[in-house]
């Protein structure tokens, strides 16, 4: 058996103002440092051995300073794991981009792929690359052995639909520091073994997307360029 941990992010400085970031980066909010000391505690504690992986960008790496610090090692840093792109959108309050362009939002809201129209990543090409990627991880995983990736909440919620074989949405969002866990088995089936769960976290420190920002345009049950 193959382990795959996925975290995603601390609360960026973005999320808690209601920004689509994509592969934009503006690092973790005093919150978000938080929730990455809890969470690198738990993981440290859970898994000292597993193998660290990390997305390239500012609050993923952020996010795993402090497990760098408690097990005295670097992680590996993989670009592949990055959020999804979201073109000139990135950067953007949502209830701008919903006021500005409100037909293209509908659109987007009801699901269509409208971010290439943007200069973003299509739907179907971002779910390959974070599939490839999170099938990498798991191959490159030696029997019995874990390995930690934090990454973004676009990547773990795509690729866990795409490796598990699920039809979206049949999971919930991802929410800050949420650990996710994959475990690959002797069959070749990727099984879903833990889903966005963040008992780490005391209440004060529980935030999805733009869950402490006031007037945020939101679509539910979607995961927007975290």
């Amino acid at each position: 058996m193959k382990r795959l941990v996925l975290v995603r992010h601390g609360e960026s400085v973005w999320n808690s103002e209601a920004r689509i970031q994509g592969q934009a980066c503006a690092g973790l909010s005093d919150v978000g440092h938080d929730q990455a000391r809890a969470v690198c505690a738990a993981l440290a504690t859970a898994h000292p051995h597993a193998r660290l992986v990390v997305s390239d960008l500012q609050r993923c790496r952020e996010t795993i300073a402090p497990l760098i610090d408690e097990l005295g090692r670097d992680p590996e840093v993989d670009a592949s794991l990055r959020e999804r792109s979201y073109g000139d959108w990135e950067g953007r309050l949502r209830s701008e981009i919903a006021d500005t362009e409100p037909e293209r939002w509908r659109r987007f809201a009801d699901g269509d792929d409208v971010l290439p129209d943007v200069g973003g990543e299509t739907r179907e090409g971002f779910g390959d690359r974070v599939e490839e990627t999170l099938r990498r991880l798991l191959s490159a995983t030696s029997e019995g052995e874990t390995t930690l990736a934090v990454t973004h909440g676009g990547p773990i919620w795509h690729g866990t639909h795409r490796v598990v074989g699920l039809t979206p949405p049949s999971l919930a969002g991802v929410d800050n520091t949420a650990v996710t866990e994959l475990v690959a088995v002797g069959d070749g089936r990727v099984l879903l073994d833990r889903w966005n769960e963040v008992g780490h976290l005391g209440t004060d420190l529980r935030t999805t997307m733009g869950r402490r920002a006031t007037g945020a345009a939101s679509v539910p049950g979607r995961v927007i360029g975290t």
